[in-house]
């Protein structure tokens, strides 16, 4: 019996950038064939896993559905979604019929990214509540029922803390005859269970392949408490960006003028992209996929920030997707 197959996706930064050269790499990722493509939600920038995450950024960044609307006309293949929406500025009614017109337009592609909500800035910024953690998973726990009531068909009414339907109902339904609900998140108690709850994806925070391991079976665990088949949940897992050249020091230096331009300052940008170990060569890079593969992901989302660096995808999508094919 054959490796199982990982696929590769790319999770496009909207942020320092021009809309050509967003529609742009769309097309091209799509035409390389990789397997998922996704815009990020954000409305203020930021860089995450550097320095500069939390806060303090000046700059531009484009509404992530609108991306998605845009690569639309443009791609044929790629499964397509914000990863992910946060409860708190997506009224979960409203992301459910955004999601389903996107399915439409996509021929059956779409997917729905929900998340907690984490970026306090942009929230006190466009006037959204931020409440305290435990007040936001709560939130996310209501828009995420919310969402899978409407994605199942059903005429969903709920009287919530946080959200308030009647009757509502998600017609036309969408063109698949299950556009996937995504949970982005890793908190091992309350997240892990909402997935368990409602979600077809988890999407597992960026973290080592032996932590992967140990979450994905907490979350086998919370599947047996609901009565659900831990099978009937997809295991992706976000990763930092890629940069692949002919030795590492070569990527750690790429990938530190790719960060530069996000307006990071040079000193966190090189601790970043020295922290990342998909900045090296292409055999480094597949060992590392095969490591989350063997943990049980079933695909990687790379961040994916401007300048594209137009080098790496192609070596991912030949040398290193060639080496993790697996069995079909």
């Amino acid at each position: 019996m054959g490796e199982r197959r990982l696929r590769i996706g790319l999770q496009v930064w909207g942020q320092y950038v021009t809309w050509d050269e967003l529609m742009s790499i769309g097309a091209e990722i799509d035409a390389f064939g990789f397997d998922e493509l996704w815009s990020n939600d954000h409305f203020l920038p930021l860089a995450a896993g550097t320095d500069g995450a939390d806060g303090g950024l000046e700059g531009p960044v484009f509404e992530g559905w609108s991306i998605l609307f845009g690569w639309a006309a443009r791609t044929r293949q790629a499964r397509m979604g914000c990863l992910v929406s946060g409860a708190g500025y997506r009224n979960p009614g409203l992301l459910v019929k955004m999601a389903t017109a996107l399915d439409h337009a996509t021929g059956g592609r779409a997917a729905l990214g929900l998340g907690g909500g984490w970026f306090g800035p942009e929230h006190r910024a466009f006037g959204w509540a931020f409440p305290p953690l435990g007040q936001r998973i709560d939130r996310f726990a209501e828009a995420a029922q919310i969402c899978r009531g409407l994605l199942e068909g059903e005429a969903v009414t709920v009287e919530g803390t946080w959200f308030t339907t009647d009757g509502a109902r998600n017609d036309p339904p969408p063109v698949q005859a299950r556009l996937p609900l995504v949970i982005g998140g890793s908190g091992e108690k309350r997240t892990l269970r909402i997935v368990a709850e409602t979600a077809d994806i988890w999407n597992a925070d960026g973290d080592s392949p032996e932590s992967l391991a140990r979450r994905n079976a907490i979350l086998d665990g919370h599947c047996r408490d609901v009565g659900r088949d831990p099978a009937t949940i997809e295991r992706t897992v976000g990763l930092p960006p890629p940069l692949i050249r002919a030795t590492r020091d070569a990527a750690v230096e790429a990938l530190t003028a790719v960060l530069e331009r996000q307006a990071i300052d040079r000193a966190a940008a090189e601790r970043a992209a020295r922290a990342s170990p998909f900045a090296d060569t292409a055999e480094a890079v597949i060992a590392q996929l095969r490591a989350y593969r063997d943990a049980g992901a079933s695909a990687v989302m790379f961040d994916f920030p401007a300048p594209y660096d137009h080098a790496t995808l192609e070596a991912l999508a030949g040398p290193v997707r060639s080496a993790l094919a697996g069995a079909s």
